[in-house]
């Protein structure tokens, strides 16, 4: 059964006519659209190929900005480039340089760990490329970024600023890193070295005669470290540093026998820190040494009233003897 009219043939049916047009229309629609969207295809594909032939952050801008020391420009415009050429190891690196560096302005915490990592993976992705720019001043970095994760990272901090100043790229800091990852990973005797190699380049530094003298007490060398220590005392004004000094001399003096100069050393410190509960608690060790009890137990009675929680004094007192 025909679904027309018997008087109206198919060409003539306005029904079917209408339906027609609605069908052109709607294909005409499509190829348009089609059209359109395959301009704006081939033109996003032109902007594309026209940003990656010419970058926004050309090579010679960042090492304007860098120069500037406009860490957080670089690191945006690196962000940029990188969007383009992910592997490229210029703009790696010196995402990896900002990173560090504006990591070192955090002032600690979650934020300047995460500056770090960002800079360890940064520069461990360029230095990928055998052809990576900067791989010196890049090992560098990176063995310094590592020793600011932390002591569980102190190996791989010693291990890269040792390969950067085989490169032939060191500065004067690189020493006292190496000497402090050193101590800090248990590897004295290399730390002793590096503290060595820093005080031949900072002779005047008394906070590092004094990392050098704890260095040398703890591989046993006393005479070096007692040498060390006064004139680290000796060169400073700081009288912290001094009570420093004061306490691994006072040690040293104790660990060699010589209990009448550990004694006065001890006693300076009370001196010019009668608050010191640690000067009162030392001093007791020394006085039992001395095989004196009374007077020892009385000093660290002494530390016990400046500190109520002072540990050491606390379990001296609580021993029998």
């Amino acid at each position: 059964m025909n679904d027309y009219s018997h008087g109206i043939s198919r060409g003539s049916d306005p029904f079917l006519k209408k339906l027609r047009r609605r069908r052109l229309i709607t294909g005409a629609l499509v190829f348009i659209g089609i059209g359109i969207v395959a301009v704006c295809a081939i033109l996003a594909f032109s902007a594309v190929a026209v940003k990656r032939a010419f970058p926004k952050a050309t090579q010679d801008s960042i090492v304007s900005l860098w120069s500037a020391k406009d860490y957080v420009s670089v690191s945006r415009a690196c962000d940029e480039a990188l969007e383009l050429a992910p592997l490229d190891p210029f703009y790696l690196i010196f995402k990896g340089f900002s990173a560090f560096y504006l990591g070192l302005s955090e002032s600690g915490g979650e934020k300047r760990a995460a500056r770090m990592d960002e800079a360890v993976f940064s520069i461990r992705k360029a230095l990928i490329d055998p052809k990576t720019p900067l791989k010196a001043e890049a090992t560098y970095i990176l063995g310094k970024a590592y020793f600011h994760k932390g002591p569980d990272y102190y190996n791989e901090a010693i291990s890269y600023l040792v390969e950067s100043n085989a490169l032939g790229y060191s500065k004067a800091d690189t020493w006292e890193y190496l000497a402090i990852a050193a101590q800090g990973a248990d590897r004295i005797d290399q730390s002793v070295d590096f503290f060595d190699k820093a005080i031949s380049l900072k002779p005047d530094s008394p906070e590092l005669m004094l990392a050098a003298a704890t260095a040398n007490a703890q591989a046993g060398h006393r005479d070096r470290a007692e040498s060390l220590a006064n004139e680290a005392m000796a060169a400073t004004s700081d009288e912290y540093l001094a009570e420093r000094c004061g306490f691994l001399l006072g040690d040293l003096y104790m660990k060699s026998g010589r209990l009448d100069e550990a004694l006065a050393r001890y006693q300076s410190i009370q001196d010019k820190n009668p608050e010191s509960a640690d000067a009162w608690y030392y001093q007791g060790l020394v006085l039992i040494a001395a095989g004196d009890p009374i007077r020892a137990r009385a000093a660290w009675r002494k530390a016990i009233s400046i500190d109520p929680m002072h540990a050491g004094a606390r379990q001296k007192l609580s021993e029998r003897s």
